[in-house]
């Protein structure tokens, strides 16, 4: 049974990290849909984090000032 999102927290889902492990380990082959959503996955995983780090350098910078 594959994870489906839903919005009940308890249902388990499954992670982007976890969904790349699973469709470089199978058999998605070169070109197709399944192998080209890696990328997309992928690129969303990294925007993510780089709006993160953003976000709490932002944050940082500015209770630093008020602190010091």
């Amino acid at each position: 049974m594959m994870p489906q999102i839903t919005l009940n927290p308890l249902n388990s889902i499954e992670t982007m990290t976890t969904y790349i492990v699973q469709v470089i380990g199978g058999e998605a082959s070169y070109g197709s849909a399944k192998y080209l959503s890696l990328f997309a996955v992928g690129l969303s995983l990294f925007l993510i984090t780089l709006v993160l780090n953003i976000l709490s350098n932002l944050v940082l910078r500015r209770y630093r000032e008020v602190y010091q």
